[in-house]
């Protein structure tokens, strides 16, 4: 979500994207993060079943989102360009096998911890990942595509206000801890 407020993709877009001008970070977005973690977590205190839920939407949210930029990797390699670092001939080989270890995983991770299967025991996340894959889906479609323009490159992020801390600095504090 800070990301995203930092880059103009948040719904609201005008409350949550403004960056504060004191701390250089959207304020307003990471107490929305915090706020909805919450709620969404209270549930499982008092159910086994919404903690398994909880834990299971959060791991597969964590891998979904490490798979998505794999995935579009091994999809458009023909476009893609490379970075400073790379993984040379074994990147298609490695970028694969990740993407059908998220795959996997996260078929693992919505399947009902114990049998029978019935309300007490199902494994919710699958409808909590269905909710959100389709939220985003259909906001794309409906609007963001519209609008949103992709990631705020360094020169704009810093026009906002945010504190870029330049490679060769950032590798001189390094290498002075």
């Amino acid at each position: 979500m800070y990301a995203f407020a930092r880059d103009g993709g948040i719904p609201g877009h005008k409350f949550f994207n403004q960056v504060n001008a004191k701390w250089k970070s959207p304020i307003r977005t990471v107490w929305l993060a915090c706020t909805l973690s919450f709620i969404l977590g209270l549930p499982s205190l008092g159910s086994s079943v919404a903690f398994s839920a909880a834990t299971s939407i959060a791991t597969m949210g964590l891998y979904i989102s490490y798979g998505i930029p794999i995935a579009l990797r091994v999809i458009y390699r023909k476009k893609f360009v490379r970075g400073p670092f790379h993984l040379g001939s074994l990147s298609l080989p490695v970028a694969i096998v990740a993407v059908t270890w998220i795959c996997f995983i996260s078929i693992v991770f919505i399947l009902p911890q114990v049998n029978p299967v019935d309300s007490q025991t199902f494994n919710y996340s699958i409808v909590a990942v269905g909710i959100v894959i389709a939220y985003s889906v259909g906001f794309w479609l409906v609007s963001a595509r519209k609008w949103f323009t992709g990631p705020v490159k360094q020169i704009a992020a810093e026009e906002m206000g945010i504190d870029v801390i330049p490679m060769e600095a950032e590798k001189y504090h390094t290498e002075d801890i």
